[in-house]
């Protein structure tokens, strides 16, 4: 049993800070405006441009250039892990941060194969350089078969994120990013003659070790509440015979990005057989796994889903290369979609620079740089739900971006949900 209490020791490394300002958060579509730091001219400056100029549009192209990065319901915790140790020796320590940063590898670039890789060694070399902040944490234990170098606590440690990039891309690493889908999970079971569909609320050991899958892989697994709505909406039997709308149609309450349909079979005492189901916005992943138990069959399971979706959603760059494209939003019609539309295309991973173009009544115009092609933009677009695509010639109107000489291979066209 692991004791929650963060406070017996602490190890901090100094990082300078700036004046803080503090910004009303906003839940425009799921976003959050977080505090922000500026420097004393900076905001002076900022107060003197609103009193010297009526024109909103200024406004808004200040605002635009300096606006801060906010979370569209970011994964957090990427860039931390704790681990097992015993005593808080230089070597154990040592050890831990590279176990820890190992595991955060997996969750940063959702490659879980990373850790077959040759070149890990390499890597794992570097972490002590990338720590920003570790800890120790006490851990208590039940177990009876406890010796003398049984871990006694654990370590907590967080890594840099900015750096821990750079050294994933410089290594030709993919890096997912926080923007990550949501998962609806429906699991159902076959035990002999009888099927019935899996309630986690009612299994409480499966929902604690499949919430450390979902917690390994940085993703968020939702589950069904299974009470009186849900009975009604889907059936177990709605599941193995896969009828996609139907289970679409029961998934709508939770609004989820993706859903995963388990259907697992016992087949003798230590011996399950399952089937998995991935819907996706477009299109459904099919595969089978095999476990010698329920959990670690739901566990492969949820695994497998991740390794499916960082390889669809995880900016590919290193086959592709960087790519430049410009982005025309529309439907904005205050400062705060400008800043809110600005913050979310910040936070998605394979965009290494976002520059402004041109803005006007309603509508702004970006160059982006990715890492990947078209498609990488527009996947990692969709999960936000905070735009939607539309057709150029819906929006007849003049583009300041073209006028202006700006020219790029390809745009795409969106407008605020």
């Amino acid at each position: 049993m692991l004791d929650e209490d963060e406070s017996m020791y602490s190890h901090t490394l100094k990082i300078p800070k700036s004046n803080e300002v503090a910004i009303l958060q906003s839940q425009v579509v799921g976003l959050h405006y977080r505090s922000f730091r500026l420097s004393d001219v900076m905001w002076q400056f900022m107060i003197q441009l609103r009193c010297l100029f009526a024109s909103r549009w200024l406004l808004l192209m200040v605002a635009l250039l300096i606006a801060p990065v906010a979370s569209a319901e970011m994964v957090e915790n990427l860039y931390e892990a704790q681990v097992p140790v015993f005593g808080q020796s230089a070597e154990a320590r040592a050890s831990g941060i590279r176990k820890a940063f190992s595991r955060v590898l997996v969750k940063v670039s959702g490659d879980r194969s990373l850790l077959n890789n040759p070149d890990l060694n390499g890597l794992l070399k570097k972490a002590a350089g990338l720590i920003q902040q570790y800890r120790y944490k006490s851990l208590e234990s039940t177990r009876t078969d406890i010796t003398s170098d049984s871990p006694d606590r654990l370590l907590w440690v967080r890594f840099d994120e900015r750096a821990v990039n750079r050294l994933l891309r410089e290594s030709g690493v993919p890096v997912w990013g926080g923007t990550r889908p949501s998962v609806l999970v429906w699991m159902g079971q076959e035990e002999g003659a009888r099927r019935g569909l899996v309630s986690p609320e009612r299994e409480r050991a499966l929902k604690r070790r499949l919430n450390r899958v979902a917690g390994s892989r940085g993703l968020t697994f939702m589950w069904p509440l299974m009470d009186v709505e849900d009975r009604n909406a889907i059936q177990v039997s709605d599941l193995w015979g896969g009828f996609e709308e139907t289970i679409r149609r029961a998934s709508d309450r939770y609004l989820p990005d993706v859903i995963l349909v388990g259907r697992m079979t016992q087949q003798g005492g230590n011996s399950w057989r399952g089937e998995w189901l991935l819907y996706l916005p477009d299109k459904v992943n099919r595969w089978q796994a095999r476990a010698d138990s329920k959990a670690a069959l739901a566990s492969e399971g949820l695994n497998q889903a991740a390794d499916a979706l960082a390889l669809r959603f995880a900016p590919q760059q290193v086959s592709q290369g960087a790519t430049e494209l410009r982005l025309r939003i529309h439907g904005l019609t205050h400062l705060a979609d400008y800043v809110l539309v600005k913050d979310y295309l910040q936070s998605l991973a394979m965009i290494e620079q976002l520059d402004l173009l041109s803005a006007g009544p309603e509508k702004v115009n970006f160059l982006v740089r990715i890492q990947g092609n078209r498609n990488a933009l527009e996947r990692g677009i969709q999960l936000g739900a905070v735009l939607e695509p539309v057709e150029p010639h819906e929006y007849e109107v003049a583009d300041e971006a073209v006028q202006s000489g700006v020219v790029v291979g390809e745009s795409l066209v969106y407008r605020l949900r």
